[in-house]
């Protein structure tokens, strides 16, 4: 199972702290695509600004960062 690796991370990480734009298409590892705005990062996952929760398990690569 393919998650994403420690430096994309924390790419994320320093993305978030930017005011630059923080919209992404996360891609699944079921294949299922997924887009919209991160509102944080922590150690376990991504948290959208919509209320949905992505955790780096489930995550195969995060695209727009």
């Amino acid at each position: 199972m393919d998650m994403i690796s420690a430096k994309d991370r924390q790419r994320i990480q320093v993305q978030m702290q930017r005011d630059e734009s923080r919209i992404v298409n996360i891609v699944l590892n079921d294949a299922q695509q997924v887009a919209g705005e991160i509102e944080k990062a922590t150690h376990e996952g991504i948290f959208m600004v919509d209320g949905r929760y992505y955790g780096y398990e489930d995550i195969k690569e995060i695209n727009g960062l």
